[in-house]
């Protein structure tokens, strides 16, 4: 749309080399090409808007990624400690292991010799008792648990036996321990990487969402650049159409001095500014948006906003900032009802925004005089005046003009 706008445009101002168009026509064209010039910088602005969104998204979601590697991280860290955890705990199972049964060996040993000095005893006439208990007993639990044969035990297998026994116990116990905290190791494990998994495909989703707004911002510089190619070709075409409106200005400034020469009244007068200090173009002092760069927008602020007297309440009168004549007096889609005031020697002011028109095309001014009513039309979003000054068809800073 804003290119077929832009082609349109230019087409009109090329024909001029071909052509000397109506003062009036010329003007038309004019405000027709600031309406395509305000639509492009509106679209600039919204695109800026998007890029802003689109690089705090980014700087979220590359925030948030940062905070899952660091997460991922830390559950590596866990998962290589229960991992080690994990090899120790086997490790201390295995030795428990060992020791359990070198004990039970032992124990083993301790009840053979002890069956041999049972049966050392019954060979050198000691009672035969000994020998019916060695033979009935099922085991070395058996054996112990026949109290009436205790006593002939020697003290030394006795407490052998019994350490051996208690050691065994311990040993077993202590097995068991282990194999319980190996299992709630591994239980941790299984559990650590399933959060390890759960974050990774966070992760992925989140670098593809990234990439996407990468695209995103991408797509939207290019569109960004073609609209600035745009704009800078509207802007030539509103220099070329000033250009000629100068030089029918000039025409018109020629033809009244002849006029005068012969003795006529001159058809048209065309002012000179001489100078002199602005008026300031309404009663309200309060400026809401000021001349030049501003960090929400996108392109340089080329006027001076000033809001109503009583904010958001239409009607105060807007004077005219220098004496002289009224070239455009129209409404537009961006600018809503405007004028532009020539003052001669390539100075025009520009009003914007107005509520109702109080003057016409060709209509001559003195400073101070009222011109128009405070408004909100075109594109705007409060009650307040734009006020612009161009000096051979470009904007400048309005406030060098008052004193």
């Amino acid at each position: 749309v804003v290119k077929k706008v832009t082609a349109v445009i230019l087409v009109s101002v090329l024909s001029l080399t071909s052509y000397r168009p109506a003062l009036a026509d010329t003007k038309q064209d004019l405000s027709n090409a600031n309406d395509a010039k305000a639509a492009i910088e509106k679209k600039l602005q919204d695109v800026q808007n998007q890029l802003s969104q689109l690089n705090k998204d980014k700087k979220n979601i590359e925030s948030y990624i940062k905070e899952l590697d660091s997460n991922l991280a830390s559950i590596d860290g866990d998962i290589n400690s229960l991992g080690i955890q994990i090899e120790d705990k086997k490790n201390e199972i295995t030795q428990a292991q060992e020791m359990l049964e070198t004990v039970q060996q032992q124990s083993q040993e301790q009840y053979e010799s002890m069956k041999l000095r049972i049966k050392y005893m019954y060979e050198n006439g000691t009672d035969s008792s000994y020998l019916n208990m060695l033979i009935t007993a099922q085991d070395m639990s058996d054996l112990l648990n026949k109290a009436e044969y205790i006593n002939k035990i020697t003290e030394y297998d006795r407490q052998m036996l019994d350490q051996y026994a208690a050691t065994e116990q311990q040993i077993a116990e202590t097995k068991e321990l282990l194999e319980a905290d190996l299992t709630s190791l591994e239980q941790m494990q299984v559990e650590v990487e399933g959060q390890k998994q759960a974050l990774a495909l966070i992760q992925s989703t989140k670098v593809n969402e990234l990439q996407k707004l990468d695209n995103k911002s991408a797509d939207a510089k290019a569109y960004q650049a073609q609209l600035e190619k745009d704009k800078k070709e509207q802007e030539a075409a509103i220099l070329a159409m000033e250009a000629e409106i100068k030089r029918q200005e000039e025409e018109a400034r020629r033809k009244a001095e002849e006029a005068k020469k012969n003795g006529t009244t001159p058809a048209v007068t065309v002012p000179t500014y001489d100078g002199g200090k602005f008026k300031w173009p309404t009663p309200s002092t309060r400026i809401t948006s000021p001349y030049g760069d501003m960090e929400d927008r996108s392109s340089p602020h080329q006027g001076v906003d000033i809001g109503a007297k009583t904010r958001g309440v239409s009607g105060d009168p807007i004077y005219a900032a220098y004496d002289g004549t009224v070239t455009l007096a129209t409404y537009s889609s961006s600018a809503g009802n405007w004028i532009w005031i020539n003052h001669g020697n390539g100075l025009m002011t520009v009003y914007m925004h107005c509520s109702k028109l109080l003057v016409s095309e060709g209509t001559k001014v003195k400073k101070g005089d009222t011109i128009a009513l405070m408004g909100t039309t075109g594109n705007s979003t409060g009650v307040h005046l734009h006020f612009g000054v161009r000096l051979n068809g470009k904007y400048v800073n309005p406030m060098s003009y008052f004193g």
